[in-house]
């Protein structure tokens, strides 16, 4: 087992310590979820003078959120007043996953110091 100290992950060193662990990345600035389904992934997320951001309100909110083929976290992360992923400006793919629904694709492109917010709904497969 390999120990990254820092985060909400690993308990021992408290929440949100330095590292590389936890929530959008610690010290390294990129976001890690431990529980997700691919933990071995982190996307570098901007957070920058040159980025913009995305707010993801898609149902089911468990569902996964990939950014550029990249697994960042859970649409739960990325829908609330204060939640929003962070994205360098230009153009991105997001793929939203969850089993059982299809998966919902789109494109966007994040405009500098600008939020977007995307609205959505997964459809169950029969």
């Amino acid at each position: 087992m390999i120990f990254l100290p820092g985060g909400y992950g690993f308990y021992p060193w408290g929440y949100g310590g330095l590292g590389l662990g936890g929530y959008y990345g610690g010290y390294y600035g990129g976001y890690y979820d431990p529980i997700g389904p691919s933990p071995t992934y982190w996307y570098p997320s901007s957070q920058s003078d040159d980025d913009g951001a995305i707010r993801i309100k898609v149902k089911p909110t468990k569902a996964s959120v990939y950014v550029d083929g990249y697994y960042v976290g859970r649409v739960e992360n990325f829908d609330g007043v204060l939640q929003r992923l962070h994205l360098s400006t230009g153009p991105h793919r997001i793929e939203i996953r969850e089993p059982s629904y299809e998966s919902l694709t789109f494109d966007v492109n994040i405009d500098h110091g600008k939020t977007l917010t995307y609205h959505g709904e997964l459809k169950k497969v029969e």
